[in-house]
């Protein structure tokens, strides 16, 4: 199939570029093509390349009706939470292919919150390519009757009042827009390990190692530590972490993802460039003779959480860490983050989080 824009089409058929966008709808383009709207919008020219369809791969970015199933079955408004983020990771994964994420409309959570969460998400991603969204997402019931404050933090309030996108803000849902964000970065999905699955991986993971004659070390951050060193979750996508020595490593974990189909980044170092120069020693939390894993110390990860300042995706792990540190001051969070992040500029926003998060704590 070749793929066409609007001024090929408006020379074509002997109109307009406008008038060929008006043509090429949504029922004209699957009947032409074969293939849905959403997967022809999706596609990218590149001139002198070859232009395919690429299908997205629901093993590693969640449908929103996956997605809806998932919240449905969570036990915990924390875990619903989790899920509609490892979403949003697989949306942006997926570019404009994401359109075929969010097209079908999805079954009700349950819940008119996270209904109207998802229906929000779905808009919110049309709108970046330019798409009106899904007309599922203009169903009354994917509205709310009164706001919800998706994080009940002071400050959280105070940043979702100027930082909601719109669409979510027109559906009720007040959710400022630094949550949307992947510490920065847009990481590429990874598939989901609960503890025993992470511990078998890094046991395989030092199989490889012991034939390659490998003695490897690496250093667990982010959500695998929160998981393997402070049972914070059940879950984690976040396998990032700081490891030597790097070749070795990278060979086996890229051999280890031919063989379990998971993407090559299934460990991975993106996220090391957020940590600290020299994060210290934490607890062992997998021992071989080829291989020792170590979660990052919690001060560190706590001084992390703290430089994120994502009252969602944040302040329950923040939390969990402070009475892990047995921390109850502000004081003492700023000496951590000043131990590790010297010369780094400490934002409002996460001054305020760490106001929030002591608050919290004392009325616990």
């Amino acid at each position: 199939m070749e793929v066409w824009s609007s001024e090929r089409a408006a020379e074509h058929f002997g109109v307009s570029p406008g008038r060929a966008r008006s043509l090429l709808t949504s029922r004209g383009i699957h009947r032409i093509s074969g293939y849905p709207a959403a997967a022809v919008r999706a596609v990218q020219l590149r001139q002198g390349h070859r232009t395919d369809l690429h299908p997205v791969d629901l093993d590693t970015a969640l449908s929103i009706d996956d997605a809806a199933a998932a919240i449905a079955g969570a036990p915990s408004e924390a875990d619903r939470l989790r899920v509609f983020f490892e979403f949003l990771r697989g949306a942006d994964t997926a570019g404009p292919a994401a359109i075929l994420l969010v097209t079908p409309e999805p079954e009700s959570t349950g819940d008119v919150r996270f209904d109207a969460l998802l229906a929000a998400a779905a808009e919110h991603l049309a709108a970046r390519y330019g798409l009106a969204g899904p007309l599922w997402t203009a169903m009354p019931e994917r509205f709310l009757d009164r706001a919800w404050w998706v994080s009940d933090l002071p400050s959280a309030k105070v940043l979702a009042m100027k930082w909601t996108p719109a669409s979510f803000r027109r559906r009720g849902v007040y959710l400022d827009a630094h949550d949307l964000t992947h510490d920065g970065t847009t990481l590429p999905p990874e598939p989901v390990f609960d503890q025993p699955e992470i511990r078998a991986a890094f046991h395989l993971l030092a199989t490889k190692l012991q034939r390659r004659k490998i003695i490897g070390h690496v250093h667990v951050i982010g959500g695998a530590a929160m998981l393997l060193a402070y049972n914070s979750r059940t879950i984690t996508r976040d396998i990032d972490a700081i490891f030597a020595p790097g070749g070795p490593v990278v060979d086996a974990v890229r051999e280890i993802a031919r063989g379990k189909q998971w993407p090559s980044t299934w460990l991975n170092n993106q996220a090391a460039a957020y940590a600290a120069r020299s994060p210290g020693e934490g607890l062992t939390v997998f021992d071989h003779p080829h291989l020792r894993v170590m979660a990052t110390p919690a001060a560190h990860l706590l001084a992390m959480k703290v430089l994120a300042a994502r009252p969602v995706r944040d302040a329950d792990d923040a939390l969990i860490l402070l009475q892990y540190l047995n921390i109850r001051t502000a004081e003492a969070v700023w000496e951590i983050v000043g131990r590790y992040f010297t010369d780094t500029m400490i934002s409002d926003r996460s001054r305020l989080f760490v106001d929030d998060i002591i608050n919290h704590l004392g009325g616990a």
